[in-house]
């Protein structure tokens, strides 16, 4: 199939994001102090290729679209009959800013945009783990919750990664109401144990977030401790932070804290794969 040529300015735009996207999955911010530098010049590329034509023509289309990335604002009335503006060129411009950033792309649905802030999907985290090169079995359990707002569900975890052998525990709520489905549920604790992992591997907390009648619950990250090492069930999520008529209470410091990321003690745990 031929295809169309691009004009000059959106042709050139493609080269500068494609450069920055390439740049971007060499970019490793955590414990690396000269990231900063590195990350200041894939952000002024990004926003020299982002220009108001090239989202308008490009980016703008692909919001609230399988194929690009869903937010928590479509154009339609909500559950309480309020119908929210799309977000303006700006706000998607940031955030896809920050996608990009840390290795995702404004397709294939790796990131949503709620309340104005780009948060990684269960989509995001597969390809996050996928370019780290990690292995990984989760099984997900059965819902034990009795409650018709939110389902609680154990998500083994068995990984490995650079040689390193182990596998953990996750004990996650999600929110659900009377049109979730048994597949929406097990989606969201697979992300929210893929999100985990990420965060046990790279020590990196993008963030959570979930849509309730426009209000958006920023969950409180998931703790993991030395149990990891054992298969032992760790960091339960209260059921009051799903619940949309309260709001997320941060959890107290743990002394406990995990140590870093190459040295966790032993890990003795041999997942199958």
């Amino acid at each position: 199939m031929c295809q169309s040529k691009l004009p000059a300015t959106l042709e050139a735009a493609k080269e500068k994001f494609a450069l920055a996207c390439k740049e971007a999955t060499t970019l490793e911010i955590v414990g690396n102090v000269a990231a900063a530098f590195n990350a200041v010049s894939i952000v002024t590329l990004l926003r020299e290729a982002l220009t108001d034509e090239v989202m308008d023509k490009v980016f703008m289309p692909l919001m609230n679209t399988k194929i690009g990335f869903m937010t928590d604002r479509t154009g339609k009335p909500n559950k309480k009959g309020q119908t929210l503006p799309l977000y303006s060129r700006d706000v998607v411009r940031d955030c896809i800013i920050d996608a990009v950033i840390i290795g995702l792309l404004p397709t294939g649905n790796q990131f949503n945009i709620l309340a104005e802030r780009m948060y990684p999907t269960k989509e995001g985290y597969t390809a996050l783990l996928k370019k780290l090169g990690v292995r990984y079995v989760i099984e997900i359990g059965q819902d034990k919750s009795q409650s018709p707002q939110y389902a609680e569900l154990a998500c083994k975890i068995n990984y490995e990664h650079n040689g390193e052998k182990n596998s953990f525990t996750v004990n996650t709520t999600v929110a659900r109401n009377d049109y979730s489905s048994n597949d929406q549920i097990r989606g969201k604790a697979e992300r929210k144990a893929k999100k985990a992992l990420y965060e046990y591997i790279t020590g990196s907390d993008f963030g959570d977030g979930d849509e309730s009648s426009t209000q958006v619950i920023d969950a409180v990250a998931v703790e993991i401790r030395e149990e990891a090492n054992t298969g032992a069930a760790i960091g339960f999520e209260s059921a009051e932070e799903v619940r949309p008529t309260t709001a997320p209470q941060p959890q107290a410091p743990v002394s406990e804290a995990p140590p870093a990321r190459n040295g966790r003690g032993n890990n003795n745990a041999k997942p199958a794969f």
